[in-house]
């Protein structure tokens, strides 16, 4: 493993003058990100004894160098696209800063906290770098990643993109990967970090938001073979500008969940290419289930599917829950070493054993194939007027209705709203909102309705579904007055 690791920061790549990275149009090489690299690690061993290092750039390219000349010095790195809150800060206490800009003039300028601790013994050897969950199902967690977690990534065979010739074929330039993910996403490690150690190259895409329609020029330009993008962002972009991925053979869905309605409206737009369901907790390095679908699929909902390579499952029995599901607990190298608070790690995933294991909170069952289905949260039950009610039953029951794409149940003090995203012409059809209303009402009729044409979505790509809520109880004022 030692040896692995050495080869993926110190190998012959660093020194190549092959294009490796692509961002805001200017191209780079293994060498010139060495290069940085060097310099990164040479600023943290010149500032003295360090264990935990937040890199802070507004470029990916900066976070992705920082890191690499973080792991150089055998530090922890922390990448930050100016996205971490304080509070962040203090789960993970970086005893440096190192500032990077790259393009055509890179710097590097390095910062200590006002209150600096020794850096001893507060985080074990083997953490690399630091998960951050979004907080969806809880307050927001640092997790912990070690070198041997994202070893497993690197080798795991079922993330290959079939038929993909490799770097070394006759006639084959390398394989390259479209980069969405943030550097605080969990998909970082997926699109950035995996392709680089396997040999291939990235090209940053700019966000949906800021000039999606870029997308096509990369694509041509580089021959991107693959791209990472949350359930949330492919409905947008097959809904309303579907040629900005027509020409990617693989597109990997994660983050959420991929929606039948997603895949139907990509087939009807023309989309040939292959799409893959990912899944997998934050805990667990970025993803533990994959399904591929097949050109032709007509089940009701998308399967999760089955473990990657190297990562091991059980279906666990809930004590309080639907007796038609089991809770899912994943372990083996996949499994995240535990959550750090204070600088220091607090909790371990771990069975009785001693082996890395993570119960997820996931609800699945199988289907005939012996493929998993999501089927909700042990947590995912809220109560409306005193009632139970099972919101990943009401959501999915609310996606199969014609017309209807998603659908997300959010619940705060006063409300509970179901919010579903429609075609434009059912925004105003009486019939589609009566279809949508009468199976709120069966679960119950205390639930709010809320038909819109898009989610708010967060940096990494997420429904942001406070956003949703705030919209929600502002216009609930505006009706009241």
């Amino acid at each position: 493993m030692t040896d692995t690791w050495h080869e993926v920061i110190h190998g012959d790549r660093w020194a190549s003058s092959a294009t490796l990275w692509v961002e805001d149009g200017t191209e780079y090489t293994g060498a010139q990100i060495g290069k940085l690299a060097s310099r990164i690690e040479e600023a943290i061993r010149a500032h003295g004894p360090a264990r935990v290092v937040s890199i802070r750039s507004p470029h990916k390219l900066g976070c992705f160098a920082g890191q690499l000349g973080s792991w150089r010095a055998g530090c922890v790195a922390v990448a930050d696209d100016h996205t971490l809150t304080e509070r962040d800060f203090e789960r993970v206490r970086p005893d440096l800063t190192v500032e990077v800009r790259s393009g055509p003039s890179p710097s590097v300028g390095i910062t200590a906290p006002p209150d600096p601790r020794p850096p001893g013994e507060r985080i074990p050897e083997e953490v690399v770098a630091v998960n951050f969950t979004s907080g969806s199902t809880g307050s927001r967690k640092a997790v912990a990643v070690t070198r041997g977690n994202l070893l497993a990534l690197f080798g795991c065979r079922d993330l290959d993109v079939p038929g993909d010739p490799g770097p070394d074929a006759p006639g084959s330039g390398p394989r390259t990967a479209g980069s969405f993910a943030t550097p605080t996403y969990d998909g970082w490690w997926f699109d950035t970090w995996r392709t680089v150690a396997t040999g291939g190259r990235v090209v940053c895409l700019p966000h949906v938001n800021d000039d999606v329609f870029a997308w096509p020029d990369l694509v041509e330009t580089y021959g991107i073979s693959s791209l990472l993008l949350p359930a949330a962002v492919i409905t947008t972009v097959v809904e309303a500008v579907p040629d900005c991925v027509a020409d990617i053979p693989w597109l990997f869905s994660g983050g959420e969940q991929f929606r039948m309605s997603t895949y139907r409206r990509a087939r009807q737009a023309g989309l040939r290419g292959h799409f893959v369901n990912l899944y997998g907790p934050t805990e667990a390095t970025f993803a533990t289930h994959h399904y591929r679908l097949p050109e032709e699929f007509a089940a009701p909902t998308i399967p999760i599917g089955r473990p990657l390579d190297g990562c091991r499952q059980t279906l666990r029995t809930p004590a309080d829950g639907p007796s038609d599901a089991r809770e899912l607990v994943v372990s083996g190298p996949f499994v995240c070493l535990g959550y750090l608070e204070d600088g220091a790690l607090v909790h371990r995933f771990q069975d009785p054993a001693g082996q890395p294991t993570y119960r997820t909170g996931d609800l699945v069952s199988p289907d005939e194939n012996g493929d998993l289905i999501f089927a909700g949260r042990l947590d995912g039950e809220v109560k409306v007027n005193g009632m139970r009610v099972d919101t990943a039953a009401l959501e999915q029951r609310i996606t199969t209705l014609p017309r209807v794409l998603d659908c997300r149940v959010a619940q705060d003090e006063r409300h509970t709203v179901a919010f579903v995203r429609t075609d434009p012409a059912a925004l105003d059809d009486p019939l589609a909102r009566d279809r949508i209303e009468s199976v709120v009402q069966d679960f119950s009729p205390a639930i709010g309705v809320r038909l819109v044409g898009r989610y708010p979505v967060k940096a990494g790509g997420k429904v942001d579904v406070p956003t949703l809520m705030d919209r929600y109880r502002l216009t609930e004022k505006v009706e009241e007055t």
